[in-house]
């Protein structure tokens, strides 16, 4: 099972938006983070009448949650004030459930700011306010909030739960793990939850400029993507932010034009960087070095018929669409990726 990551921006929910007309198997579950009361400052729309659009007409499956962070001095005002507010008052998140409910596929996550170790009573005050026609519920931990309640997680989880171990951009083999790991997969075993690793694989200091052209990525390790239900990890799904970081959005930034494509034979990400500060060369130079690729002659005709990223690209590489955007590239690399793991996954 594959568990992708989208916060609630522009360039992700279009690229969930993508990923459900596409309508792909049930092994892939998207968890949507909000992160902002509007996915669109200048929208009528909040984050919830969003949400409805993509899930109220049907029953597919997606998990919900509000990340606890403290936002920092340089990230968008919008997500300051959203992400302040929650965390000022915890009790916004369960009535914001509580409005969610009628979309019938969904899965209230309960997690916690990374600094917090709770104890158990805590955790079942929370899960005591969740809505009570939910059938299925996550909790999302660090290492260390799980240690916390390890022995009793069997009162807080029931069969077809989900419990999220976030290990963030740790390698997953540091020996740290290894009891944890025992641990969820003994209790998994027992109760019949559904456990999840979730990586941030991509540094949150890793920029474009850092990319090498044509060249793979070393610092994006995705080796777990390999190795999540191997012997030593026996974990059910896996979860990442699709090639991205984790990191919240900031003010603004400078132009860095480079693109960056998944290759699924080598299970490593290759960048593509411009060659100047300018958009124009996501269509002369990125565009078209990636479609000259080894690596996308590994994808079939059929892949880039059906993925929404390599779509993209070839039209921009047709010149039907201009391509001169660096978030658009963000979504290119998203819906490539996500695409590529769900069509091995979903076989």
């Amino acid at each position: 099972m594959y568990i992708p990551v989208i916060k609630n921006r522009t360039i992700e929910m279009g690229v969930l938006k993508e990923f459900l007309e596409l309508e792909l198997c049930d092994k892939v579950i998207p968890m949507v983070e909000i992160i902002q009361e509007k996915t669109r400052s200048n929208s009528k729309n909040n984050y919830i009448d969003d949400l409805k659009s993509l899930f109220l007409e049907n029953e597919r499956k997606f998990l919900l949650n509000f990340p606890q962070i403290t936002p920092k001095r340089s990230n968008a005002d919008p997500v300051k004030e959203f992400l302040t507010g929650i965390g000022r008052d915890n009790d916004l998140i369960f009535k914001n459930f509580v409005t969610c409910e009628e979309m019938r596929g969904m899965i209230p996550v309960i997690s916690f700011n990374e600094k917090m170790l709770l104890g158990i009573n805590d955790i079942k005050v929370c899960i005591s306010k969740l809505p009570k026609t939910i059938s299925c519920k996550g909790l999302k931990l660090t290492n260390q909030q799980y240690q916390v309640v390890a022995k009793d997680i069997d009162q807080l989880l029931s069969k077809g739960d989900y419990l999220i171990l976030d290990i963030d951009n740790r390698g997953y083999s540091n020996p740290i793990f290894k009891k944890t790991y025992k641990s969820i997969n003994d209790s998994r075993k027992k109760i019949g939850f559904i456990s999840v690793i979730l990586n941030s694989n991509r540094p949150v200091d890793f920029y474009n400029k850092d990319i090498i052209d044509g060249e793979p990525i070393e610092e994006i390790d995705n080796s777990l993507l390999s190795a999540y239900n191997m012997k030593g990890y026996n974990f059910d799904a896996y979860s990442d932010y699709a090639g991205v970081t984790s990191s919240l959005p900031g003010s603004g930034g400078a132009i860095s034009p480079a693109g960056i494509y998944y290759s699924f034979e080598n299970n490593f990400f290759v960048g593509y960087r411009g060659n100047g500060k300018v958009l124009s060369e996501f269509k002369e130079h990125i565009a078209p070095s990636i479609f000259r690729s080894e690596y996308w002659s590994e994808f079939s005709d059929e892949h880039h018929d059906r993925c929404p990223g390599c779509k993209m690209i070839n039209a921009i590489v047709n010149k039907d669409k201009s391509g001169m955007s660096q978030g658009q590239w963000k979504g290119i690399t998203m819906s490539h990726y996500i695409y590529s793991v769900a069509e091995d996954i979903c076989k």
